[in-house]
């Protein structure tokens, strides 16, 4: 440990400067030795406050008070580090000749290079959105930590907060503990010396029923298209529902569609998903085939780079869904990504192979595929009428 203060004091035994102010210095006294660290302000001589050893100016105390608590910062992780603390340590920071271990420094800073790193090599807006949610829910619950603060403890008193003060079920815990999980592993990819707490923790899952429409219910939403104009919002967000219904996409690989990525000679939809950044080759059945040729103008706009679909948010999207819903009676929680699982769940109803639907919807392993449908098969068989999948 070391014995120290840090006090401020104006250097009027200095020759004024031009701008006719002094320099503001730290003392720094360690032990029984003493140093004075220029702090790079100025101020005029009547504007300190001999008294309370400050600018009277308020921004300039906040200025200087914010270096004195960077200072104290980096004392007490050097001290953390077993270092012995010393005026030659003091210098040597304001030198640049100590480097603070990797473990030792702020989670925060780490984590928003982490986050912009992921944002230059592509990663979806969406993800980069829940990433900073993360963040600010940390900030709330602690101000600042090191890396080497995080451990078990420390992530079961987050889940406490986020449950009991936030008020967070399973659900809006969960991607919160992911998200730190992820984090945690890039540190350790990068070698910095930290244990991974998530080894000894459950995160909690979100207790979820997945929402699909059954193949009547699809027919409801179809019977809609006759109601609206062509141009209005409720016809295009329908038609954009009912073709990810037909062919499985991702609402951000729906919204993001070319026509350069149809291929209608081979009933094809070939592009790099949004989310994986991997390929995927979506099948275009007979009702997903006549949606594109009546948005291809004469198909005059295939393979060009112009967008399928009108580019709306999802909030906005999801909104309009549900007032289509209640048109129809359909007394479900209708959101864009329950197209993907109507998609699948009636593939499984038509007796489609899991691998061949694992391959329709992307994913890299038929295990997530399994976990996705969470429709039971025994029943799905049951309620089966032969239906030619999606016309």
């Amino acid at each position: 440990m070391g014995d120290y203060s840090i006090s401020k004091c104006i250097r009027d035994d200095k020759p004024i400067k031009r701008n006719n102010k002094y320099p503001i210095y730290l003392r720094i006294r360690v032990f029984d030795k003493e140093t004075k660290i220029p702090t790079g302000i100025d101020v005029e001589k009547d504007k300190w406050d001999i008294k309370r050893k400050e600018p009277k100016d308020r921004a300039l105390a906040i200025i200087l008070n914010k270096k004195i608590a960077d200072l104290e910062q980096r004392i007490n992780r050097a001290l953390a580090d077993d270092q012995l603390l010393s005026i030659d340590l003091i210098k040597d920071f304001y030198a640049g000749k100590k480097k603070v271990k990797p473990e030792n420094t702020s989670f925060y800073e780490y984590y928003l290079d982490f986050v912009q790193r992921k944002r230059n090599e592509g990663l979806n807006s969406e993800t980069i959105r829940v990433y900073m949610t993360t963040y600010n829910v940390l900030k709330t619950y602690l101000d600042d930590f090191l890396i080497s603060d995080i451990n078990l403890t420390f992530i079961e008193e987050f889940d406490d907060y986020m449950r009991d003060v936030n008020g967070n079920a399973n659900g809006g815990r969960n991607p919160k503990h992911k998200n730190l999980r992820t984090v945690i592993l890039d540190m350790q990819k990068h070698d910095i010396p930290i244990k991974n707490p998530y080894k000894h923790f459950k995160i909690p899952q979100p207790n979820v029923k997945e929402v699909f429409l059954e193949k009547h219910e699809l027919e409801l939403m179809r019977s809609l298209r006759g109601k609206f104009s062509h141009s209005s919002k409720s016809y295009k967000v329908l038609q954009m529902y009912l073709f990810s219904c037909y062919c499985g996409l991702r609402f951000s690989d729906v919204i993001e569609l070319k026509w350069s990525h149809v291929d209608l000679e081979n009933n094809l939809i070939i592009k790099i998903m949004r989310k994986t950044q991997s390929e995927v080759q979506a099948p275009i059945f007979r009702n997903a085939r006549a949606v594109l040729l009546e948005l291809s103008d004469s198909k005059k706009l295939l393979g060009s780079d112009k967008l399928v679909f009108q580019k709306y948010a999802e909030p906005t999207v999801n909104s309009e869904l549900g007032k289509l819903a209640a048109k129809v009676e359909i007394n479900k929680h209708i959101t864009f990504h329950s197209s993907r699982h109507t998609f699948a769940t009636l593939l499984v109803i038509d007796e489609t192979p899991i691998y061949t639907i694992q391959k329709f919807l992307g994913h890299k392993s038929v295990n997530t595929t399994e976990r996705y449908l969470k429709y039971d098969l025994k029943i799905a068989k049951e309620s089966a009428y032969k239906i030619k999948t999606f016309g």
